[in-house]
C-alpha cells in the first residue's frame, strides 16, 4: 500500500509540475505578444511622454538657462579667414633648372604644406612680428586682476593653480626660461585658435584665427599667410646657397682634377717619347712605312727569283739563254747582235770571191768567232746578274724583315704605357666634361637668385570680421532647446524604463496573467485610523473601490462563491491589512455574516484597527487546543464584524498554519461564516502562508502601485505556482488616482475624475 500511494504521490507531483510549466510557457507567449503590441502602441509612447511632463519641462529648463548663462558669461570671438592657392603653373624667364623645384598639386604635398603653416616654428615667428606677448588675450599675465576674465577662466585657473602649486613653488627658472615658456605658451593659444582647410578637388588653403578681437584676427590670419609665403622663398633662397657654395667648393677640386689629368699625360708622353704624328704616333708610322717596304722587297725578290728561274728552265731546254727576255733587251747583246750579221753579210761576200782559207776568210772568222764569245760572255753576265739580283732582294727582304720585327718589340715594349696613357687621357677628358657642366651649373645657379618666386599666392586677404563666429547665439539657443527638449524625452523614457512598479491593470495581467480585480486608491492625510474610513465614509471612492473588489472575489465563482478568501502578498507594507479590514467592515455592513482572522502569527497588526476590545483567547490558543473558537472570536461593535486575532511570536508558525487543526478550525467556520478572509504574511519572506493557500477559496494577491517591483511580484507568483497555490487575482492598492489617470482610459483611475461627484470624499 506504502508502495502505491508513493506512486500515486509521484504522478500527481509530475502532472502538477507539467500544468506549472505548461501556464509557463503560455503565459511566456502572451507576454511576448503583449509585449510586442505595447512596443507598437503610439498611443501608449505619448502616455508615457505626458506622464512625465515635469521631468522633460524641467530638463528642456535646466538646459535653456545652463545655455543663457553660457551664452551670457562667454566672450565673443570672432574669425577671419585668409585664402592661398598653390601655384603649380610655373613661368620660366630662362631655361634654367631650379635648384628647389616647386610643388605638385598631390594631396599629401598639399598637407604637407597645412602642416608647415601649423608649425610651432612659423608660428613663433608670427608671435615674434605681431609682438603678442604684449596683449593680455594671449599673454594672461598682464591682467591687473581676475575679475578681468570670466567665472570659467577663474575656476580653470584655481585648479590650475591648485594642480601645480607644489611644483612651481620648489621650482626656481631663469628670465631665458621664463620668455621661452611664455613663447611656447602663446604658440599653443595660437596654434589652439587657427584652423588650416583644404577643399577637395582644388590647390586652395584657407588660414582661419579665431580671437576675442576681430582686428587681430584678421592680422594674425594674413601675418601668418606672409610668413608662409616669405618661408617658402627662404627655403629657395637658402638651397640656392648652399648650392652655389658647394659647387663652388667642387669646381675648385674638379679644376685641379683636369689640371692635375693633364699633367700626368704630359709627363708619361715625355717619358715614352711616345711623339704625336697626326692621329697616330711615330712608331706606328715607322712600323707601316717598314711594312709596306717589306712588301715590295717580297715581290721584288720573287719577280728576281721567278726571272732567274725562267732563265735556268730555258738553259736546260735549249742549252742557251739567248731566247731570253734580259738577254734580247741588252742593248750589248744587240749591239753584238748586229756586229754579227755584219759579219755575216761580209763573210758570205768574201766566201763568194775567196776560199777559206783566205787571210781575209780567216780573219773574219775570226772576228766571228770573237763575236760569238762576247755573245756568251754577255749572256752568262746577265745570268750572273739575275742571280746577284736575286741575292739582293733576298738580302734587302731580310733587312727589312728585322727592321719590322725590332719596331713590333718596341710597341709591345710600349703598349703598357700606351693603355695607362689612354686611361689618364679619358680621364682628363671626364674630368673636364665634368668640369664644364659643373661651370655652366653654377653660373646658372649665381643667376637664380633674382628670379625665385614663392611657389604659393594670397587669393583673399582676411578682412576685419563684423560679426561673432562664437558663440553663434541663435544658433547655439535652437540647438539646446532641440537638446533639452531631447534628452528631457530621454530622460522620460528613461524614468519609464527604470520605473520597475505596476500602475495600471493592464500591466499587472501582461507581466503575471492574473485576472485585475480592481485598484484601492490612497488614502490622503485622513484623522483615525484607515479601517474607519469606509465606516465614516461609506460612499467614498475607497469604499466603492473596495466594494468591487469584493464582487470581482464573488464573481469570480458565480456557482460557488469563494467563503474563504485568503490575502497575500510579495513584501510587507502592501496595504494587505487596511484591505483586509475595510473589506471585512463592508461586507458585514451587508448584512453578510463575517470573520476576519488575523492570519500573521509572526506581526499581527488587526488589533491595532480594533482598540478597546476584550480578548480572551486567541488563534494560537486555538491551534494549541487551549481554547475554543467561541472563546477567541469577537465582535466589532461599530460594523458587526466578527475577529480572530493572533498573539503574535509563536513558535512553530508554519506548522500550526498549515495544520490539521486549522484545516478543521476552517471548516468549522465555513459552516457559521457567509465570508471568512485571512490577513496572512507575505510569501516572500516567509513560508506561513503557503499551507494555509491549501485550505482557502481563493487567494487574492496584493500589490502596491508604483512601489512593489515587478520582478518581486513575478518570483512571488512563481513560487505559488509550483506550490500548485491558485490565486484568484490581484488588487493594486495605494493606487495614486490623479497619476493613474495619466496611464490612459482603460483603467479605473482615468474615470475617477468623470465619476468624482458620486463619490462622498
Amino acid at each position: 500500500m506504502g508502495t502505491v500511494h508513493s506512486q500515486e504521490a509521484m504522478q500527481d507531483k509530475n502532472q502538477q509540475v507539467e500544468r506549472v510549466s505548461s501556464r509557463h510557457q503560455h503565459h511566456a507567449v502572451h507576454q511576448g505578444k503583449e509585449q510586442a503590441e505595447e512596443e507598437l502602441d503610439l498611443r501608449e509612447l505619448f502616455l508615457k511622454i505626458n506622464r512625465r511632463r515635469k521631468a522633460i519641462l524641467g530638463i528642456f529648463l535646466l538646459v535653456a538657462v545652463i545655455s543663457g548663462l553660457y551664452l551670457y558669461q562667454t566672450t565673443p570671438r570672432y574669425t577671419a579667414q585668409t585664402q592661398l592657392t598653390l601655384d603649380i603653373r610655373k613661368s620660366r624667364v630662362v631655361d634654367i633648372e631650379e635648384v628647389l623645384s616647386g610643388i605638385s598639386a598631390d594631396a599629401s604635398v598639399i598637407g604637407t604644406e597645412m602642416d608647415i603653416i601649423r608649425s610651432s616654428s612659423l608660428l613663433a615667428r608670427a608671435v615674434d612680428n605681431l609682438e603678442l606677448h604684449r596683449y593680455p588675450e594671449f599673454n594672461p599675465s598682464l591682467l591687473e586682476n581676475n575679475d578681468k576674465e570670466g567665472p570659467i577662466e577663474q575656476f580653470t585657473a584655481w585648479l590650475k593653480g591648485l594642480w601645480f602649486m607644489e611644483s612651481e613653488a620648489s621650482e626656481a627658472i631663469s628670465f631665458e626660461e621664463e620668455e621661452e615658456r611664455l613663447i611656447r605658451s602663446i604658440v599653443g593659444r595660437l596654434s589652439a585658435n587657427l584652423d588650416v582647410e583644404h577643399r577637395r578637388q582644388t590647390h586652395t588653403i584657407s588660414i582661419s584665427f579665431t580671437s576675442e578681437d576681430p582686428r587681430m584676427a584678421a592680422r594674425v590670419a594674413n601675418t601668418l599667410a606672409d610668413l608662409y609665403l616669405t618661408d617658402q622663398l627662404e627655403a629657395k633662397f637658402e638651397a640656392t646657397r648652399r648650392a652655389n657654395e658647394w659647387l663652388a667648393e667642387r669646381l675648385e677640386n674638379l679644376r685641379q682634377e683636369v689640371q692635375a689629368s693633364e699633367q700626368a699625360v704630359k709627363n708619361i708622353r715625355e717619358q715614352s717619347d711616345m711623339i704625336q704624328a697626326g692621329s697616330t704616333t711615330l712608331l706606328e708610322q715607322q712600323i707601316s712605312d717598314v711594312n709596306a717596304q717589306l712588301i715590295q722587297a717580297r715581290v721584288k725578290r720573287s719577280r728576281a727569283e721567278a726571272r732567274l728561274e725562267r732563265a735556268r728552265e730555258i738553259m736546260r731546254q735549249s742549252g742557251s739563254a739567248e731566247t731570253l727576255a734580259e738577254v734580247l733587251d741588252s742593248r750589248t747583246i744587240q749591239q753584238l747582235r748586229s756586229e754579227e750579221s755584219s759579219l755575216r753579210r761580209k763573210r758570205a761576200e768574201l766566201s763568194q770571191r775567196y776560199g777559206p782559207r783566205h787571210p781575209q776568210m780567216i780573219q773574219v772568222e775570226a772576228e766571228m768567232k770573237d763575236l760569238h764569245d762576247k755573245l756568251t760572255e754577255e749572256v752568262n753576265r746577265i745570268l750572273e746578274s739575275l742571280e746577284n739580283d736575286v741575292q739582293a732582294a733576298r738580302a734587302e727582304e731580310r733587312t727589312l724583315q728585322g727592321s719590322l720585327n725590332e719596331l713590333r718589340a718596341e710597341a709591345g715594349r710600349t703598349m703598357q704605357t700606351e693603355l695607362e696613357l689612354r686611361e689618364l687621357e679619358r680621364q682628363a677628358e671626364s674630368s673636364r666634361t665634368l668640369y664644364q657642366n659643373f661651370l655652366t651649373r653654377f653660373q646658372e645657379t649665381r643667376e637664380q637668385d633674382a628670379l625665385q618666386r614663392p611657389d604659393a599666392r594670397i587669393i583673399s586677404q582676411a578682412e576685419v570680421p563684423t560679426s561673432a563666429s562664437y558663440p553663434r547665439k541663435k544658433m547655439t539657443l535652437g540647438l539646446s532647446m532641440m537638446a533639452g527638449l531631447m534628452f528631457g524625452v530621454m530622460g522620460a523614457f528613461l524614468l519609464e524604463t527604470l520605473d520597475r512598479g505596476f500602475r495600471t491593470g493592464d500591466q499587472v495581467e501582461k507581466a503575471t496573467g492574473l485576472s485585475m480585480l480592481g485598484m484601492v486608491p490612497l488614502l490622503g492625510r485622513i484623522k483615525g485610523k484607515p479601517g474607519d474610513y469606509v465606516l465614516k465614509k461609506p460612499f467614498s471612492s475607497m469604499a466603492e473601490s473596495i466594494r468591487a473588489v469584493r464582487s470581482a472575489i464573488h464573481l469570480s465563482n458565480v456557482d460557488a462563491p469563494p467563503g474563504i478568501v485568503m490575502a497575500t502578498s510579495s513584501l510587507p507594507k502592501e496595504g494587505k491589512s487596511t484591505f483586509c479590514v475595510s473589506l471585512s467592515r463592508l461586507s458585514a455592513l451587508s448584512g453578510t455574516k463575517t470573520l476576519i482572522i488575523d492570519a500573521d502569527l509572526r506581526r499581527p497588526s488587526l488589533e491595532n484597527f480594533f482598540p478597546g476590545l476584550e480578548i480572551r483567547a486567541r488563534l494560537e490558543d486555538i491551534l494549541r487546543g487551549d481554547a475554543g473558537p467561541d472563546e477567541a472570536i469577537v465582535e466589532d461593535s461599530e460594523s458587526g464584524l466578527h475577529l480572530l486575532l493572533a498573539h503574535g511570536k509563536a513558535p512553530a508558525v508554519g506548522e500550526m498554519l498549515g495544520s490539521r487543526r486549522m484545516q478543521d478550525l476552517l471548516e468549522k467556520l465555513r459552516n457559521e461564516y457567509d465570508m471568512i478572509i485571512l490577513d496572512t504574511p507575505p510569501v516572500l519572506g516567509v513560508t506561513d502562508a503557503w499551507g494555509l493557500a491549501r485550505n482557502v477559496d481563493s487567494v487574492v494577491f496584493m500589490i502596491r502601485w508604483a512601489e512593489t517591483p515587478r520582478d518581486t511580484v513575478r518570483s512571488a507568483l512563481k513560487q505559488m505556482e509550483l506550490l500548485d497555490i491558485q490565486v484568484g487575482g490581484a488588487v493594486l492598492s495605494m493606487v495614486n488616482m490623479r497619476q493613474q489617470s495619466r496611464y490612459g482610459y482603460g483603467g479605473y483611475g482615468y474615470y475617477y475624475g468623470k465619476y468624482k461627484k458620486y463619490y462622498h470624499d
